[in-house]
């Protein structure tokens, strides 16, 4: 340092002389320890900088690779506040990168006069990663999207058919702009609009906007729901009106479109809305139980469902029974008059033939008629009650099978009963809804925490099977109850439980008088409630279960939760709430509490005396420190805190907390590993440890097989969702490889980013992973020394390494000396055969690995694959290897991309035969010959959505130019 001093004295004196010297050397003298102590607070906040701006780039690499994979379907777009979020990320590298370049070139002087811009950059980067953590979803739909097919239970009756065929007549013909079906609840009305949004679909030109509208709903929810379907973004717009405008300037701009509004109770002002109904642009189809409505909102058509006569309710009943051996006679006919009682509503013969599908014996049939009768028969009553009493009797069959009582209703009835307390028309997770079981005690409390999901699952199978919910796939599984369904069931309950899901109308709590002394759970969720005002004290002895979850809750008062003394389960997941109030540590009873997503929670208060809580959820909040009181929760199974901000997690904490099952950590945090192994009863974990020996320590110390997601290194944590049960995770950053070699077993997903010491193939660092039912997913980006997958030293004899065999999904980002998946010349005779190399792969993605010239990949090899997404490959000239056959299939393919390949002239010198691609992008692929890569024998197939192309392959198209754009119309892009 003192010699740095001397050489910018010795530079200033060649300058300015020897007067202006010593004024300088004596202010220098004065200051010369407060120099020193500011360089290296300089150097400090410099590293702690680049460290952090380090972690927030890879975020920011993530959520850029995220939305270009999304985007690239043609039906998603990047979301504004992300993308400013992006350019703000680039902004800030800049100006980092710049001032690295100052110091390095003006060095000492630089750092003097720095003036605090490294820390005020610091401020900036914690900022960009406070708001990455609020993003949600990265990408809305935009309007390519042209809807989704339903699964829908078959037609039946002459009638259904007349109906679904004149409805189409009228959407081709140039007459009839808005349609309304109407009849009684359980008729079939939604079942009918499910097949008109099928067969609609099938029609290139169509695009269908689907909505659910339900009983309860505003102006502004309906809204923003179409604005969804629509990529239109509206959170930045408050002002009905000009959210109406912008919906129209939306649909406006969309030919041949038609939007189906289900359920709807009320007159609705579709301009209010921003809906324009008209023959060129959209049209509308609703479905509402009254022929008012439709009348209201000005349906040019009508078309009435009525009920099923006698012979299309048996076939009905017969077809959902599904017997696979054929019923007697005698039974047969009285199946049919259990079939005649539910008076030809398709809803009540799917439930009642659902609850008794394989039963055969004369007896049961018998017993069935009699208790439906006494259901039905001489009570007064019509419409929805008239289903309502054959719903309740298909409830009431559950004790048939499930005898063991609990209370009045056995377990499989209060699974289906708790259903009722989410929202109509709710899709529920599956995981989500079996998690919530165990929470309120409902499972088999001798079973382990396992063995209880499994028994959840299980009775949501029965519970779909006899057709009490409906199950269906998005992104996961879910349940859903029907309307009228859960009508019945919250009057089941009528009296223990008060149920008002989905209400953002609700801005208010309920009065006092609403909580009365029989009330058991309470279901507040997702409702518009802000604030609980001050005083109220609801007297409610025997409540159980409260949920508030979801609402725009920031505030609860002392008093509220005073005469709640049984409380055990309380949701306050997903609000505003900054604390809470210290009566919840006095709630003795309490076993469950949830904190999930309360992003603005900082402090808790103490909750040492909460000595029956067996589950705690504060993930994601704002809190900095583990709560005080929490290592006195001896009975605690389920702790979850991944929190980005808590700091320290005290030690010795675990071992006091000898009976989770259930633990969530952040990976920022590393977790001892000797207080991992001391808890015998864990089944779940996700957390992070110090090393690769501690994570090897952990799988041979697993009592339980315990599943699980473990961080080594510096791990950023992407979001999983709370609910989500682990599947042997394993992420490694910025580790070397050479010095820790990972050997443990049953590991699933392997991450590895940043790492340094791998070998030349993938295969020799990770010897160790030789379960053969084990890895089906590696990642590897950004890691120097790996040049390839296999090599041929793995494959002689005709044997390969089992990791091989159960791959389902390989990833390659970034990697500089990656020369293949298999490299050419290791492919020959001593290799096993190419049918089953990669005999489970189903999903190759590869980027920006510039030194590969060949893949390697024998075609034969890859028999199940579906995704191949190969992106900016500067020296890539061939995907496949083939072995000389004139012509190779790869029958499961659904989806090419190619992008930024300069040097690639051919994906498979063998013909490459595609039956089920769905989606092809080719771009900036100036190499490539200018025809598709792949052999269709129909051309174009019928099952190809999606296809992006370079401008100049356009016109060398052998298809039709003017039926291609029709067929994917509106998927269609030209670069």
């Amino acid at each position: 340092m003192e010699r740095m001093v001397a050489q910018i004295f010795e530079s200033i004196f060649s300058k300015v002389g020897e007067s202006f010297l010593s004024k300088v050397v004596e202010q220098t003298a004065d200051n010369a320890h407060n120099n020193v102590k500011n360089i290296k607070d300089f150097e400090v906040s410099l590293k702690t900088l680049e460290k952090k701006l380090k972690s927030l780039s890879a975020k920011a690499s993530d959520v850029e690779e995220e939305i270009k994979n999304a985007e690239l379907s043609g039906r998603k777009k990047r979301k504004r506040e992300v993308e400013e979020w992006l350019e703000q990320v680039k902004s800030i590298e800049k100006e980092v990168v710049e001032l690295g370049s100052q110091v390095d070139s003006q060095g000492f002087v630089m750092r003097l006069m720095d003036g605090g811009r490294a820390p005020k950059l610091n401020h900036e980067v914690d900022h960009l990663v406070e708001q990455s953590r609020n993003f949600g979803e990265l990408v809305l739909d935009i309007c390519g999207n042209r809807g989704e097919a339903f699964l829908a239970n078959g037609m039946v009756g002459e009638a259904f058919n007349h109906n679904l065929e004149r409805i189409l007549q009228l959407l081709e013909g140039r007459k009839v702009s808005s349609i309304g079906i109407y009849g009684m609840g359980g008729v079939g009305k939604t079942t009918l609009a499910k097949h008109i949004n099928n067969r609609l679909l099938q029609q290139p030109q169509r695009r269908v906007l689907w909505v659910t509208v339900s009983q309860e709903f505003t102006i502004t929810s309906l809204q923003d729901k179409i604005a969804r379907l629509l990529g239109v973004d509206l959170s930045d717009e408050d002002d009905e009106g000009k959210r109406a405008a912008r919906l129209h300037s939306a649909l406006s701009r969309m030919k041949n479109s038609v939007l189906i509004l289900d359920d709807v109770w009320e007159n609705i002002d579709m301009l209010k809305v921003g809906c324009h109904i008209s023959v060129e642009c959209c049209r509308l189809v609703i479905t509402t139980r009254s022929l008012r409505v439709c009348r209201q909102i000005r349906c040019q058509e009508v078309i009435p469902v009525k009920k099923l006569g006698k012979d299309e309710a048996w076939k009905l009943f017969n077809e959902t029974l599904g017997n696979e051996i054929a019923l007697g006679p005698q039974v047969e006919e009285i199946a049919k008059s259990v079939a005649k009682l539910c008076d030809g509503l398709p809803l009540g013969i799917i439930s009642v033939a659902g609850s008794m599908r394989g039963e055969t014996s004369i007896h049961t049939w018998t017993n069935a008629l009699a208790e439906l009768k006494e259901c039905v028969v001489g009570q007064d009553g019509e419409g929805e009650d008239e289903v309502f009493k054959v719903l309740k009797y298909s409830f009431d069959q559950l004790n048939r099978t499930h005898q063991s009582l609990r209370n009045e209703f056995n377990t499989l009835q209060l699974c289906f009963l708790y259903c009722s307390l989410y929202p109509e028309d709710y899709q529920i997770l599956k995981e989500d809804l079996v998690r919530k079981f165990i929470c309120e005690g409902l499972m088999d409390q001798r079973k382990s925490r396992r063995g209880q999901i499994h028994q959840g699952h299980s009775i949501l199978d029965k519970l779909v099977n006899v057709c009490l919910l409906e199950s269906g796939v998005i992104f996961e599984e879910y349940v859903k109850m029907h309307d009228l369904v859960r009508g019945m069931a919250l009057k089941i309950c009528e009296g223990k439980y008060m149920v008002r899901a989905g209400k953002y109308s609700l801005i208010e709590i309920p009065d006092e008088h609403e909580w009365t002394n029989g009330l058991e759970k309470v279901s507040l969720m997702m409702s518009g409630i802000k604030r609980i005002r001050d005083g109220i004290s609801p007297n409610c002895p025997n409540l159980s279960t409260l949920i508030l979850c979801g609402s725009l809750l920031d505030t609860i008062p002392d008093s509220f939760f005073s005469k709640m003394q049984r409380l055990s389960s309380l949701d306050l997941g997903e609000t505003d709430i900054t604390t809470l109030p210290d009566s919840i540590c006095e709630m003795k009873c309490l076993k469950t509490l949830f904190l999930d997503y309360c992003y603005n929670l900082e402090n808790m208060p103490y909750l040492g005396n909460l000595k029956a809580l067996r589950e705690l959820n504060l993930s994601y909040t704002a809190i900095e420190e583990v709560p005080q009181g929490i290592e006195e929760l001896l009975n605690l199974k389920f702790l979850s805190m991944d929190v980005r901000t808590l700091k320290i997690l005290p030690r010795g904490l675990l071992l006091k907390l000898g009976n989770l099952q259930h633990v969530k950590l952040p990976f920022h945090i590393q977790v001892p590993i000797e207080e991992i192994e001391n808890l015998k009863q864990l089944e779940e974990f996700s957390g992070g440890v110090e090393n690769v020996n501690d994570f090897n320590r952990f799988i041979t110390s697993r009592v339980h097989d315990t599943c699980y997601r473990v961080g080594v290194g510096y791990i950023y944590t992407a979001r999983y969702r709370y609910f989500e049960l682990y599947n042997n995770e394993l992420i490694l950053r910025e580790v070397n490889l050479k010095d820790e070699k990972v050997s443990g077993q049953g590991v699933v997903y392997l991450t590895i980013i940043q790492c340094q010491g791998l070998s030349i193939c993938f295969v020799d660092d990770f010897s160790g992973l030789n379960n053969p039912t084990s890895l089906k997913r590696v990642s590897i980006e950004s890691c120097g020394g790996i040049e390839c997958i296999l090599s041929s030293d793995q494959g002689q004899g005709g044997s390969l390494p089992p990791q091989i065999s159960t791959l389902e999904e390989i990833k390659l980002v970034e990697l500089e000396d990656l020369k293949g998946v298999v490299k050419k010349e290791e492919i020959g005779a001593s290799v096993a055969p190419a049918e089953i190399m990669f005999s489970s792969l189903r999903r190759l993605v590869i980027h920006k690995c510039s030194k590969i010239g060949k893949l390697g990949l024998p075609v034969l090899g890859v028999p199940n694959l579906e995704y191949i997404e190969i992106e900016v490959c500067g020296e890539l000239q061939e995907i496949f290897e083939d072995d000389e056959r004139g012509s190779v299939t790869l029958s499961k393919l659904k989806k090419l991309s190619l992008l930024e390949l300069p040097r690639l002239k051919c994906v498979c010198r063998a013909k490459l035969i595609c039956k089920s691609i769905e989606t092809i992008e080719i771009v900036q692929c100036p190499s490539l010959v200018k025809k598709l890569p792949l052999h269709l024998d129909v051309s174009p197939p019928p099952t190809l959505r999606v296809i992006v192309l370079a401008e100049e392959w356009w016109e060398s198209l052998e298809w039709d130019s003017l039926n291609l754009p029709q067929l994917l119309h509106p998927f269609l892009q030209l670069f």
